[in-house]
């Protein structure tokens, strides 16, 4: 019955395509998000009935679906326009189409997601049985660490946010320090029983010290900086770990973690400063409060993200008008950067312009030709109709979410390898909406290599 609703939802709506150019429409792009919204309530309920836990990708997936690509049309459709809207409306007449194209697109996400369900969840209480090398992983992870702090740089350590002030190989230490910490939290709660109580686990973190010393000062850095990705990817992954090991997360919590989450990353946002000299006396969060009180996005914490959407406004203005289509040019870089230096090897020697690295920096290049002053971004359906076109778009997404599902199939069923895999999606869901869908691709190559060494499976571990 759900297969049938989201076939003829995503057929209705794309019976309903506007022109590419059109004058904006109130009632059209009223309609279109009434539509969209009451596909991802039946669909969420559709999920609540196979599967108590409600800390998943698709729902996170969706939260930053929904704000990227209906906050900002669906409010102007009631008549509040954008706080910036000579910043987002690159070119309005190109809003009902972008409206359109992103129901189509998450219509047929969700029926590729539903069509590989499979039918009520029952997580298996039998884990994947491997031996891991503790010791090696806890002297990596010290070794990574020692190494970013020494790399990183004063202006990081004393609670400045300011990427480019690091020092020389601080970006790809971060990045394995990174993987190392979401594997060894994995590995962490897979050893425990299942419904642990918090003293047991507190226990166990106790004859850890070595990991837990190193996670608290990585966290304790990283808030103090104002870094909120971050602490957002490690709350998420402690979150997961703990819904697939120990009991499932409530709706409930997830909603009340949301509304004070976002708060306290709005005071962090404010609170952080590119140079120690604007600190004054007060603490981050001080700072953040200060600021927050000044401002005038008060009601609103989620306008930041929402206005990725006006990368897809740019992309379907000049794409293929004024730029030909790709054909997935733009993933060179991005697929060859999961090996080491490859990244920069293979771009030279194909000779690929700077603005063709990504569609992160072609949009910048567009938006801003030679007088960079800062990152456009992408955006995911952007990333993807620049370089396939619309039907392109459209047949990507629903394997995407064909994909997604056959992946949170085999979590059930505690396959230690797709839990690593949809660890990091589920990490990158919220962002993922304002970036690639390979978003997450090189954290997935790397967590699985490393799961590899420690488990032995290349028996360097041993």
């Amino acid at each position: 019955m759900f297969k049938i609703f989201y076939f003829f939802t995503a057929l209705i709506v794309f019976l309903f395509k506007p022109e590419k150019y059109s004058i904006f429409s109130y009632d059209y792009n009223f309609f279109i998000s009434l539509i969209y919204f009451s596909l991802i309530s039946v669909f969420l309920l559709e999920q609540r009935l196979r599967d108590k836990n409600w800390l998943r990708f698709d729902l996170i997936f969706l939260i930053g679906y929904s704000i990227v690509h209906f906050q900002i049309p669906f409010l102007a459709s009631i008549g509040i326009e954008p706080s910036r809207p000579y910043f987002v409306w690159l070119n309005k007449d190109v809003v009902n189409y972008a409206t359109w194209m992103s129901t189509v697109a998450i219509s047929l996400w969700i029926l590729g997601y539903s069509l590989l369900s499979g039918k009520k969840a029952i997580y298996s209480n039998q884990s994947e049985s491997f031996i891991i090398n503790y010791r090696l992983l806890d002297n990596l992870l010290l070794v990574f660490f020692v190494g970013f702090l020494i790399t990183v740089g004063r202006s990081f350590l004393t609670g400045a946010y300011n990427v480019e002030s690091w020092g020389v190989g601080a970006t790809y230490f971060l990045l394995l320090l990174e993987i190392l910490i979401y594997l060894r939290i994995l590995y962490f709660f897979r050893d425990l029983p299942k419904e642990s109580s918090y003293n047991y686990i507190f226990k166990k973190i106790l004859l850890n010290r070595i990991f837990f010393i190193i996670l608290i000062a990585y966290t304790l850095l990283f808030f103090l900086s104002g870094s909120r990705g971050e602490l957002i990817r490690i709350l998420l992954i402690i979150a997961f770990a703990y819904s697939i090991y120990i009991k499932s997360i409530s709706f409930k919590f997830i909603l009340v973690s949301i509304l004070i989450g976002s708060f306290i990353l709005t005071l962090m946002g404010l609170g952080r400063s590119r140079d120690t000299v604007d600190f004054g006396n007060q603490s981050l969060l001080e700072r953040g409060y200060t600021n927050y009180k000044d401002t005038d996005k008060q009601s609103n914490f989620t306008e930041e993200l929402a206005t990725s959407i006006r990368i897809q406004y740019r992309a379907i203005d000049i794409v293929p008008y004024s730029y030909p289509y790709m054909y997935g040019y733009t993933y060179i870089g991005t697929l060859s950067g999961v090996i080491p230096f490859a990244s920069s090897f293979i771009i030279n020697f194909l000779n690929i312009p700077d603005c063709y690295k990504g569609s992160a920096s072609f949009f910048t290049c567009v938006g801003q030709g030679n007088n960079i002053t800062y990152g456009e971004g992408s955006e995911i359906l952007a990333d993807l109709y620049i370089n396939f076109g619309l039907y392109g778009t459209f047949f990507i997404m629903f394997w995407f979410g064909c994909l997604v599902s056959k992946i949170n199939n085999n979590i059930k069923k505690k396959k230690f390898t797709y839990i690593l895999i949809y660890s990091i999606l589920l990490i990158t869901a919220l962002a993922m909406s304002r970036g690639t869908v390979l978003y997450a691709y090189k954290d997935i190559v790397y967590i699985l290599f490393f799961h590899f060494l420690f488990s032995g499976k290349f028996k360097l571990a041993k």
